[in-house]
């Protein structure tokens, strides 16, 4: 794909063997997934059934686009577009789901407009499309800073905004871990969504669009990031009351040994032992 070209990314389901192997996919992996995972999601209602979207999510592991294209087709009847590595389009058994879901290529060493075109495409028609503004897969327990382009899809096409929080996706599968941790809780909270009406009120009329993206992605940053955060209070939380815990056991301990120290040395005295 060259450094300009975009893709048209279809809107139709697709029908016949390959809308029957779409759909039993969908299935087939939510149900491992709450096999393998417990799968906790939390809000599913209020993900909109129609009309130009775009679900902004940190990006812990791999599992998040594969995870919330299934979610969004379960749970809200539409189908969510991700860009995805260019290269996965050329392995014949991937590049035919990455199809059929909807993904539209990139070349991250030399992305170009084009995937950017492609996203203003999908929601001018009234698709949704996925962004992790991060850009990769997040390196610490917070989302961190943005790459530009989503919100400014989301100003040119008045899209539907729905912050997404992968809750405890990195602790399933850690960016440094070879293989998934199964068999541990995995929420995600989809937040309430922000309509362009919403999310363009209190904008000052001479503030350019630019600088009230930044504070958007402010907003919206700390939104995903409020139940990371509350989980990184538990966390240390919970450390301290260990560690505390673990002082007053020492305590306990030396407590006992002084007096075991003191017994001994009363009945040295007594029998006049030095």
């Amino acid at each position: 794909m060259s450094r300009e070209e975009h893709i048209l990314v279809k809107q139709d389901r697709p029908t016949g063997w390959r809308g029957w192997i779409y759909l039993r996919m969908v299935e087939f992996s939510l149900a491992m997934v709450r096999m393998f995972m417990f799968l906790k999601v939390v809000n599913p209602h209020k993900i909109p059934k129609r009309g130009p979207l775009i679900l902004i999510a940190n990006h812990p592991s791999y599992f998040d686009p594969p995870t919330l294209v299934g979610l969004l087709i379960y749970y809200a009847g539409r189908d969510l577009s991700f860009m995805a590595w260019d290269k996965l389009f050329k392995v014949p058994v991937v590049r035919f789901f990455t199809n059929v879901y909807k993904a539209y290529p990139v070349n991250r060493e030399n992305p170009g407009r084009g995937p950017y075109v492609t996203l203003l495409n999908i929601l001018e028609k009234g698709g949704a499309a996925g962004v992790f503004p991060e850009g990769s897969r997040s390196n610490q327990a917070l989302m961190g800073d943005w790459k530009p382009g989503a919100l400014r899809a989301a100003f040119a096409t008045k899209a539907t905004i729905l912050p997404v929080t992968m809750a405890t996706m990195g602790d399933l599968w850690p960016r440094d871990a070879l293989l998934p941790y199964f068999w541990r809780s995995h929420k995600i909270i989809f937040h309430d969504p922000l309509t362009y009406d919403q999310y363009m009120a209190g904008k000052p009329p001479e503030m350019l669009d630019r600088q009230w993206q930044e504070q958007l992605a402010a907003r919206i940053r700390t939104i995903i990031n409020a139940p990371l955060v509350e989980k990184l209070e538990a966390r240390e939380k919970l450390r301290q009351l260990r560690l505390t815990a673990r002082d007053i056991a020492k305590s306990s301990e030396k407590s006992i040994e002084g007096q075991r120290a003191a017994r001994i040395a009363a009945a040295k005295l007594r029998l006049g032992v030095q």
